[in-house]
């Protein structure tokens, strides 16, 4: 049976103006999702009963800003810091090779950098998914095993 390590992930990133790019030097990054529930337990009855409801998903993007640090990590940090407000494109990759990747737009919603004496300088980059919108049948979240 195979296993997937960290060292095998990757990131690319795609921001409105810009062409997909491999953001070089990521050490982490993570994908969470939850799903609301909503009760819809009838008068009278005894137990409670919970349909599903809406996904939400949340993550992070951690790297190094490195001398091998190109366009795509600065198109990165100008839509944390001054981007447009619209979505962007990510693509967060299992493994090395094939297709094992989520896939989604989101905002990046915070970035937290810095460097300390002996240390490299570090990029974390926090981001909500935008979700698909039921009227156009959109796909948000492409998990692609």
């Amino acid at each position: 049976m195979a296993f997937f390590t960290g060292e095998e992930g990757s990131v690319n990133f795609k921001s409105s103006t810009g062409t997909t790019e491999a953001i070089v030097s990521t050490t982490a990054w993570s994908f969470s999702t939850t799903r609301d529930v909503i009760e819809c337990t009838a008068h009278g009855a005894t137990q409670r009963r919970y349909v599903p409801s809406l996904v939400t998903a949340t993550g992070s993007i951690e790297f190094l800003y490195s001398a091998a640090t190109g366009n795509e990590t600065a198109a990165l940090l100008q839509e944390a810091t001054a981007g447009d407000g619209e979505d962007a494109e990510f693509e967060l990759f299992i493994g090395t090779s094939g297709g094992k990747k989520i896939t989604f737009n989101g905002i990046i919603t915070s970035m937290d950098t810095g460097t300390a004496l002996g240390e490299l300088t570090s990029v974390s980059c926090g981001f909500q998914a935008s979700m698909s919108d039921p009227s156009t049948a959109a796909t948000g979240i492409v998990i692609a095993a």
